[in-house]
């Protein structure tokens, strides 16, 4: 009876919230069991998720390293059935967008085919992202009293939430209003991030409860580089009174840059240029232009049951009876940006009286700076522009810090696991809203893993994830997939992956 409550417990957390895209961290592990991690990751990755399970070992060694661990997540408007475009969009999609580029157009069926697939249920917005991250190197090691980590990172996210009206003319019905929403939010931003942490038992918690139990506390400065970045915010919503048989619409724009993303925006509304913008390589995107820190802490409450010699460190795979109760706090600080900042405002146009805007005839897909060129197709969004004021002073961001809960419940050579994380700034890597994932993983053959996982969400598209690999004593070989679900059919279109990755033991 009390395994039942345990696994209803890490399965009630797991379904009970609202959810978004976005994982809370990006690995080959992590994207097989769906995106979590609070609670079950132990190696070096713990850095960036919860800094207390450092402490932990699911294998005998003192020492692991890795190296260049990558993995992708590139959702889109339309369905992409074909990888090889898939992938060359995901490319296009963390490219610097050139004046000279083309936008992709689409016809009146790939409309209705947005609408049914990206806007279902009549949602007036809908949000995409591509997220990357490659980890450099990876290392950590054991010490009898704590366990110490250090880690190079590169993550780079892109992230929009467009609305239903620039697709389709027919107004959605909410709340007793009728309402067609031609918003469009763009968030770009792409980090570096050196992390060095440790983990201990946190002695002061240590036997406040009874049973064999005890409390593990890590904590994870680091120092953070920002490339190139971007957050924009246009309004355009319209709004039918009944009265009068009028729409009404608002309208309203803003947008700060810096790096290589302001030169384009400068040139458009500042300096009124017609030349050609300067061209930029995807790698511009990434030189500094900002510097600031971070921390990442958090605390592991772990619980065996009738274990009476088992090694609280040394929880290795297959063996045990477990609970693990993790909660973390990510991505605390901030990042200063001094090169080539640029911040846009307009003012606010109400009109009492307007004509419904024509939907786009092109796609959108989340290039850096493409949103300027998608707008611009609009009448209305050029009378904005009119109205656009500017200014270089430099400016701060917040990290995008995040408050994590996970639980994972392990038996043997099976582990649940479910997490709930809220993030707290809205940025381009999270949006502030909860986030849910389940995970399970199953090793028939104690060196071979496999993992299902899932990200529920009520608003926002589902996927569901697999990955395997081999883990020996010596090294570890691992995989993963993410696949999107349609109105909550299953498919077989890829839109992420968790690139092979090797760890070494020593």
């Amino acid at each position: 009876m009390k395994n039942i409550i345990i696994i209803y417990l890490v399965l009630l957390f797991s379904i009970s919230v609202k959810s978004s895209f976005a994982q809370i961290s990006q690995n080959t592990v992590n994207m097989g069991l769906g995106g979590g991690g609070t609670a079950h990751l132990t190696g070096y990755e713990a850095l960036f998720v919860n800094p207390a399970n450092l402490f932990f070992q699911e294998k005998e060694y003192s020492s692991h390293f890795s190296l260049f661990q990558s993995a992708i997540h590139f959702d889109t408007l339309l369905p992409v059935s074909d990888n090889g475009i898939r992938f060359r969009r995901y490319y296009e999609s963390m490219d610097y967008f050139r004046q000279n580029s083309s936008l992709r157009e689409i016809s009146d069926i790939d409309k209705e085919n947005i609408i049914e697939t990206s806007f279902p249920g009549n949602r007036l917005t809908s949000e995409f992202a591509t997220l990357s991250d490659i980890h450099w190197f990876g290392i950590k090691w054991v010490r009898p009293e704590r366990s110490y980590a250090i880690a190079l990172r590169t993550r780079a996210a892109s992230r929009y939430e467009i609305g239903s009206g620039f697709f389709s003319p027919v107004p959605f019905e909410s709340q007793g209003d009728t309402l067609v929403d031609q918003t469009l939010n763009y968030r770009y931003q792409n980090l570096h991030e050196i992390s060095f942490g440790f983990a201990e038992s946190f002695t002061f918690l240590n036997g406040l409860i009874p049973h064999h139990s005890e409390f593990f506390v890590g904590i994870a400065p680091k120092i953070v580089l920002s490339g190139s970045y971007i957050e924009t915010e246009y309004m355009n919503n319209y709004r039918f009174n009944h009265n009068n048989d009028r729409w009404y619409q608002t309208q309203g724009f803003s947008q700060q840059t810096s790096g290589v993303l302001s030169d384009y925006p400068e040139q458009l509304f500042v300096d009124s240029s017609t030349e050609s913008s300067p061209r930029h390589y995807v790698n511009d995107l990434f030189k500094p232009s900002g510097v600031g820190v971070g921390l990442d802490v958090g605390l592991t409450y772990v619980l065996t049951f009738g274990d009476e010699y088992f090694d609280l460190r040394q929880q290795r795979q297959g063996s045990g009876h477990l609970l693990r109760i993790s909660m973390s706090l990510t991505d605390i600080g901030f990042i200063y940006y001094y090169k080539s900042p640029l911040t846009l405002q307009s003012g606010f146009i109400n009109t009492d009286s307007a004509e419904l805007a024509p939907t786009s005839n092109y796609s959108f897909e989340g290039q850096p700076n493409q949103q300027i060129a998608f707008l611009s197709q609009f009448d209305g969004f050029q009378n904005i522009a009119q109205t656009i004021t500017s200014s270089s002073r430099n400016f701060e961001t917040m990290l995008p810090m995040a408050f994590n809960f996970g639980t994972m419940y392990q038996y043997k050579r099976i582990k649940l696991m479910g997490d709930i994380s809220y993030s707290i700034v809205n940025s381009a890597f999270n949006p502030s809203v909860f986030t849910s994932y389940f995970g399970i993983e199953v090793r028939p053959i104690r060196i071979i893993p496999i993992r299902f996982g899932t990200r529920l969400a009520t608003q926002l598209q589902h996927y569901y994830s697999a990955g395997t690999g081999v883990e020996t004593k010596w090294f570890d070989i691992n995989a993963s997939l993410l696949f999107r679900t349609d109105q909550g059919s299953l498919t077989s279109e890829i839109i992420g992956a968790s690139m092979v990755s090797l760890k070494f033991y020593f």
